[in-house]
């Protein structure tokens, strides 16, 4: 048996979607520990400055948090349309790398929550100075997030719509 038959043994469609939602989660959570960590250093200072900042830091640092979220839900819908949790589902390998491109997406659009770390980041700093900037560094910090809810939106349609992995 040469490699590609081998590794054409080893491709199945439910390998294609486990991986898929494993980089949904995996990848969109890299994302949001690389953006919670830039947002909790400078939480840390702002509060150690004045522990009133601690409120409105804690709202800044969890905005990265949601990209996690969107790849949870992804994974899970992935694993439940795979038949990973419950009675197996035999997929297609075009099934699978369907699920798989849907995980990408989410994956690859949650890495934006390490740029929105980073607004959160100067948007603590800047409200630990200036009540006033609080609701602007909110608006700012939102906006590095469009580009995940558009793949979390496209993912859902893909997997939903198109697969039909919730029946």
């Amino acid at each position: 048996m040469g490699i590609s038959e081998f590794l054409a043994g080893m491709i199945t469609g439910q390998t294609l979607a486990m991986l898929g939602a494993a980089l949904a989660l995996g990848v969109a959570g890299f994302g949001t520990a690389m953006g919670v960590h830039a947002a909790g250093v400078s939480a840390a200072g702002a509060v150690a400055e004045n522990k009133d900042n601690f409120k409105n830091a804690l709202v800044l640092q969890a905005m990265p948090q949601t990209q996690t979220i969107y790849g949870f839900i992804i994974a899970l819908l992935i694993a439940m349309g795979a038949g990973l949790l419950g009675a197996a589902n035999e997929l297609t390998v075009a099934q699978g790398g369907v699920m798989l491109s849907a995980g990408l997406v989410v994956a690859l659009t949650g890495l934006s929550a390490a740029f929105q770390g980073k607004i959160s980041a100067a948007g603590i700093a800047a409200t630990s100075r200036n009540q006033g900037a609080f609701v602007p560094s909110i608006i700012f910090s939102g906006q590095a997030e469009t580009p995940a809810i558009f793949g979390f939106v496209i993912a859902l349609i893909v997997l939903v719509v198109g697969l039909g992995v919730l029946g």
